[in-house]
C-alpha cells in the first residue's frame, strides 16, 4: 500500500532547512501519513550585509565578473548545504517507511505553498518549519491564511531557559 502526502512540510533552504523536520516525521508516523516537502528560496539569495558590500565594492570598481562569481559561491554553497540537508531527510523516512518528497523552489514562500497544493490536493495540513515562522519577513502568515484553506501549523523550537 503506498502513502500519500499528507503532511507538506514547507521550509526555507539553508543550513537550519531541517529544523523541525524531526516533530513532522513523528506526526507522519503516528498519521501513518507521508511527506511532501516543499523548500523555498527567496528570489534573493545574497543577504548578508558583507556580501552585499563586497559585491557593491566590485561593481563600483567595474569588476562584474567578480560580483557574479561572489553571488554564484554563496548561491553554491546554499544549494550544497540543502542537497545534503534533503540527503538526510530521504534517509530517516527510509529508516521509517515514510514516503517522501521534495520540491525546490525560488519564489515568496506563501506563493510557492499556493502554488504547490493547486496541483496537490491530497495534502491535508501544512506545517511551517521554524526557519520560516520565526520572523515576519520570512512568511506572511495573514496572507497566507487568506489564500489557503488547509490547517496551518507553525513549528517551533523550545526556547532554551537561562538559569
Amino acid at each position: 500500500m503506498e502513502l500519500k502526502e499528507k503532511l507538506l512540510f514547507v521550509t526555507k533552504g539553508g543550513e537550519d532547512c531541517d529544523k523541525g523536520f524531526t516533530y513532522i516525521l513523528e506526526l507522519a508516523k503516528t498519521l501513518d501519513a507521508g511527506i511532501a516537502m516543499l523548500m523555498v528560496y527567496s528570489k534573493k539569495v545574497m543577504q548578508t550585509y558583507e556580501d552585499v558590500m563586497a559585491a557593491v565594492a566590485f561593481a563600483e570598481a567595474g569588476d562584474r565578473e567578480t560580483v557574479k562569481q561572489l553571488m554564484q559561491a554563496q548561491e553554491n554553497d546554499i544549494k550544497e548545504i540543502s542537497d545534503r540537508k534533503i540527503a538526510e531527510m530521504v534517509e530517516r523516512c527510509r529508516e521509517n517507511s515514510i514516503s517522501f518528497t521534495y520540491t525546490v523552489v525560488a519564489d515568496d514562500a506563501v506563493s510557492a505553498i499556493k502554488d504547490f497544493l493547486k496541483t496537490r490536493p491530497e495534502v491535508d495540513m501544512v506545517l511551517l518549519s521554524p526557519n520560516l515562522s520565526v520572523s515576519k519577513k520570512s512568511i506572511d502568515l495573514k496572507k497566507l491564511l487568506k489564500n489557503i484553506t488547509k490547517p496551518i501549523v507553525t513549528v517551533s523550537i523550545p526556547v532554551r531557559s537561562e538559569a
